[in-house]
């Protein structure tokens, strides 16, 4: 089983299976495209997502706003592909890590609307959720995503349940399935490993490992 130090390879392994696992109603993308939308209409139109994947979320937005200009940054070129397929001319697809980024402009709302950072709602434990490997690096994304927004400028984020271990049936025979460990908790963070696999006819097409941090309360 493959470790990825570089979350680009991570994405990249699998997406091919990316869309087929998304679509089922996991993510609520309508709901966040609803809810940045909201905003739009009190004269917010530069809009920032962190971590744009596929486009899954900014094809959503672009039908109810396709006046808004929009901004994507994703690690991943093979994803960023198949947005610019999905979303046609609109908007400004940029291969960057969040971390690093200088995009030489500022806007009225950054989303991360999975990826990146998303709440995490964990019985009556309310956490931020990421794939940074501590505290210090987390902290040091923020600011950079803080740089990015105008003085009045929002930072939206999706709320999720808490990873657990499960199996789905996918379009065209396809079984996902991941596993969550827990590697580690103190005071401040818990952290899990999680597992994915793709297989069909009993088959694994792919599988990745990949380590989640919860930062408490």
């Amino acid at each position: 089983m493959n470790k990825y130090t570089n979350i680009a390879d991570y994405y990249d392994s699998f997406t091919d299976y990316y869309d087929l696992l998304m679509t089922q109603g996991y993510y609520d993308y309508q709901g966040m495209a609803n809810a940045v939308y909201s905003l739009i209409k009190d004269g917010r139109k530069k809009i920032l997502e962190l971590g744009v994947g596929t486009g899954l979320f900014a094809e959503k937005l672009l039908a109810l706003a396709p006046e808004a200009e929009f901004t994507g940054v994703d690690i991943t070129l093979s994803m960023l592909n198949i947005a610019r397929q999905r979303l046609g001319e609109w908007g400004n697809l940029v291969e960057a890590d969040i971390y690093n980024m200088n995009l030489q402009e500022t806007f009225d709302i950054a989303v991360s609307s999975r990826g990146v950072w998303v709440i995490s709602q964990r019985g009556d434990q309310t956490d931020l959720r990421n794939h940074t490997k501590d505290i210090d690096e987390d902290i040091k994304g923020l600011i950079n995503v803080a740089k990015h927004l105008r003085q009045d400028g929002l930072f939206m984020l999706s709320i999720q349940g808490e990873h657990k271990s499960y199996q789905q049936n996918l379009p065209t025979g396809i079984v996902y399935s991941q596993e969550i460990e827990k590697i580690g908790e103190n005071d401040e963070i818990k952290s899990i490993e999680k597992t994915y696999f793709f297989k069909r006819d009993g088959e694994i097409l792919a599988q990745q490992k990949l380590k989640l941090n919860y930062i408490k309360q």
